[in-house]
């Protein structure tokens, strides 16, 4: 029986890499996408998201693997749990990794998670089709689909099989690594590992242009995103299969190859268990939102102008009900508010506490320390909205025919403005709510007649003749850092 892309959906997550600040302070490091593969929680990713270091490329060490579940399609994932790596083989770029325990800090017991079945990567061929999902960087705060076909298979020397890569004309952005490639029948038979066809392949154009590990730069510790045509590369999962298999899971058969697998040693990433009366928070992070039960959505260094709402999580343990404990807020280095109380949350667990203002909270650099007695027990920082010193970005892209991959000419590209929603427009039309526009030349090509303001997200509407539109929530988003010129990758239309 095939599983339903809404099955298939529920299997991926994000996963997000924590970098331990100052006192406690948490922040994100980098982001990719993973695939539940065992209900247990044993999830496969590439090697390149769940430890960068061990690639040889120049990343920070990851305090904590973050893994953010998809609940809904029109939702942003919720980070959920923690893990480790436990099998990682670098040369072939993937990983295996082990939910260990919940954001509360409990360890984790009887998961019972939505899981993608694994297929034959052997049994697809050319012109297959497959589904991507994953968390890219330009596709906004919700799991992302592409589709496309199967375009060939590659080899690559050190390596015994026949099917080293998965070749395919799919979309496959930057933040999608370590996703989930599934055939007609949903079943996993790749994972999206680079852009390109495969090893020692460079991709056309590539740059880092939008900020996919979330640390509030632009700079060449993101995923290059693609400004040119060219073929895709997935890592077929019957390679996986032998590190799954190290890994406890049961498999069909496992691709043998001449490479080590070596498990990976338990992290250090879970913080010591402080003695009886030592209080001790940690893993502090700040969001834009979070679930009703207290996980956080989106956590971020810099988060997006407008919002009421502010929120800060973190574990503690090591607590005694009635204990004085107290939050301090700042703002550019100028107190907001201050509150002393009685501990009543427990001896272990995690707590959410938020800044509020009915107004929308002004843009600037938010300090917050936590207190037990007179002890500070963490502090960290987040900036909310663009800074004042940021120049505009100036927006150009090429708009392509998805069969011929041919520039579309006179096509119209509309960047709404940020407080419009993308279903409010298609109702209504109104030339008011477009912030900036362009019509492409005979290549296709186009550059926005306004610079877009940092800090915010945009919907994008692509429009053209004998084509069907194309309209996406939020597609332009500019974090704070984002280059004063940005080239996206290719929009491809389907003709209608």
């Amino acid at each position: 029986m095939a599983t339903s892309k809404r099955d298939v959906m529920k299997g991926v997550v994000q996963i997000i890499a924590l970098r331990q600040g100052f006192l406690g302070g948490m922040s994100p490091a980098w982001t990719g996408s993973g695939t539940v593969v065992d209900r247990s929680g044993i999830i496969l990713t590439n090697c390149h998201v769940a430890n960068p270091r061990a690639m040889g490329m120049s990343a920070p060490a990851a305090d904590r693997l973050g893994i953010a579940i998809t609940e809904a399609s029109d939702q942003s994932p919720v980070l959920t749990y923690f893990a480790e790596v436990v099998v990682q083989v670098p040369q072939i770029d993937l990983a295996v990794l082990r939910i260990v325990s919940h954001v509360n800090g409990q360890k984790v017991s009887g998961l019972n998670l939505p899981a993608v079945p694994l297929g034959d990567s052997d049994s697809i061929d050319l012109g297959d089709t497959i589904s991507i999902f994953g968390y890219p960087g330009i596709g906004g705060d919700t799991v992302t689909f592409t589709s496309g076909s199967v375009s060939g298979f590659t080899k690559e020397e050190g390596l015994n099989v026949r099917r080293a890569w998965i070749k395919t004309d799919a979309t496959i952005a930057g933040g999608n690594s370590g996703g989930t490639a599934v055939n007609a029948n949903g079943e996993l038979i790749g994972i999206p590992t680079q852009a390109a066809a495969g090893a020692g392949i460079t991709p056309v154009d590539a740059r880092p242009v939008v900020d996919t590990n979330r640390d509030g730069r632009i700079d060449q510790r993101d995923t290059p995103m693609a400004v040119g045509g060219f073929i895709n590369g997935l890592r077929p999962v019957n390679l996986a299969k032998a590190l799954l298999q190290k890994a406890g899971v049961q498999v069909t058969a496992a691709e043998r190859i001449n490479l080590p697998i070596t498990p990976v040693q338990p992290s250090s990433a879970e913080p010591a268990a402080p003695s009886l009366g030592q209080p001790m928070f940690t893993a502090l992070v700040f969001s834009r939102a979070v679930s009703p039960d207290g996980r956080p959505i989106d956590p971020a260094a810099i988060l997006p102008s407008g919002g009421q709402s502010l929120y800060a999580t973190f574990e503690y343990a090591g607590m005694t009900n009635d204990m004085t404990w107290g939050s301090v807020w700042a703002v550019n280095n100028k107190k907001v508010s201050e509150n002393q109380d009685r501990w009543d949350g427990g001896s272990r667990g995690r707590r959410t506490i938020t800044l509020t203002s009915p107004r929308g909270l002004p843009d600037g650099a938010y300090h917050l320390v936590l207190t037990v007695g007179r002890q500070v027990m963490a502090e960290g920082e987040v900036t909310v909205g663009r800074r004042s010193e940021d120049a505009d970005t100036e927006i150009s892209g090429q708009v392509l025919d998805a069969t011929s991959r041919s520039g579309i000419r006179d096509a119209l590209v509309i960047a709404l403005r940020p407080d419009v929603r993308l279903q409010d427009f298609l109702q209504q039309k109104r030339p008011d709510m477009a912030f900036a526009s362009a019509r492409t030349d005979a290549s296709g090509r186009f550059v926005l007649d306004k610079q877009l303001p940092k800090g915010q997200a945009y919907g994008l509407i692509v429009v053209a003749r004998g084509y069907r539109d194309l309209a996406i929530e939020s597609a332009l988003r500019l974090t704070a850092n984002a280059p004063e010129q940005a080239q996206l990758g290719a929009i491809e239309l389907q003709r209608g």
